[in-house]
């Protein structure tokens, strides 16, 4: 986004300095329309990055947590009773993190940088408590 307000200050000022003959004028609106172009190219190149990320984060987290249900559906009843609570919390930040990610699909870019926060610290604790989860299963 601060590349974006760099680049069209920039962009204004080449208009606002130029000359105010027709060619000059022709020039710098043609530089601002390339400045622009660039700029927004830039932008949804940087989107798609950020957004595949978070696709494939979403899946690691799906297919790490499928697997801990399967193996957890192997366990005894006594252990599985021991850890449902642990189990329920997991799905929990599962959804919360899914309802983090949909939310930053549709919110506007002055919003996405403080969502983006919010989603790698869902996706830390998420994947904390995966690997604990998992640790314990393991000593059971």
């Amino acid at each position: 986004m601060k590349i974006i307000k760099t680049l069209l200050v920039v962009t204004l000022s080449i208009s606002l300095f130029a000359c105010n003959t027709d060619s000059s004028a022709d020039k710098a609106k043609k530089e601002i329309n390339e400045a622009t172009e660039a700029a927004a190219d830039f932008m949804d190149d940087k989107m798609d990055e950020l957004n595949d990320k978070y696709e494939q984060m979403s899946e690691r987290v799906d297919e790490k947590l499928d697997k801990l249900n399967e193996n957890y559906e192997k366990l005894s009843k006594d252990v599985q009773k021991k850890y449902k609570g642990d189990l329920k919390d997991l799905e929990k930040q599962r959804k919360k993190l899914k309802r983090k990610l949909k939310k930053y699909e549709n919110a506007a870019e002055d919003k996405k940088d403080n969502l983006k926060a919010e989603i790698d610290d869902l996706e830390k604790n998420l994947e904390k408590s995966l690997e604990k989860l998992k640790e314990d299963l393991k000593k059971e």
